[in-house]
């Protein structure tokens, strides 16, 4: 319980310095990924754009988890006549975070859940390919997870 009035400070404090300074990439940056995180994409997405003005050199160090968070968005909400679109927005954003932050600890999160989105949409092959590229993956979880979705994939391709 403490931890989340604490979130809830931290939270309104960034409101107010995005006010005071609406300038500042990173309070924008951090801002953005609460509303995003909290499923408000509203109110995340305006500041996301501006971080990736304001920012592109990526100096907060916060746009690789903004575009995982921003696709992630946009894989879970792809439906109906936005089902196409949505998805494409996904793929580019994970794509952007794989081709630009190599180095980046949410590399790997973009890898894993570019080969999920193309898995849902039925793009097999490209699913399997995307995640052949894990198959070393520094987290084990995601190790884990790939070897059973290959399987699944490979296995529904006989």
């Amino acid at each position: 319980m403490e931890s989340t009035f604490k979130q809830e400070e931290t939270f309104k404090e960034l409101k107010v310095a995005v006010q005071n300074n609406p300038n500042n990439p990173k309070t924008n940056a951090e801002l953005a990924l609460i509303y995003i995180k909290r499923r408000n994409f509203e109110h995340g997405k305006p500041l996301f754009e501006k971080v990736v003005e304001q920012d592109p050199n990526n100096k907060t160090g916060l746009l690789p988890e903004l575009y995982v968070n921003v696709a992630l968005h946009y894989g879970q909400n792809a439906g109906g006549e936005n089902e196409k679109a949505y998805f494409q927005k996904a793929e580019g954003y994970f794509q952007k975070v794989i081709d630009t932050y190599p180095d980046s600890k949410f590399h790997e999160d973009a890898q894993f859940y570019l080969g999920i989105t193309y898995a849902i949409q039925e793009k097999t092959e490209l699913a399997i390919a995307a995640l052949e590229k894990l198959s070393d993956a520094k987290n084990e979880e995601i190790r884990q997870r790939v070897g059973l979705l290959l399987d699944t994939l490979k296995n529904s391709m006989k």
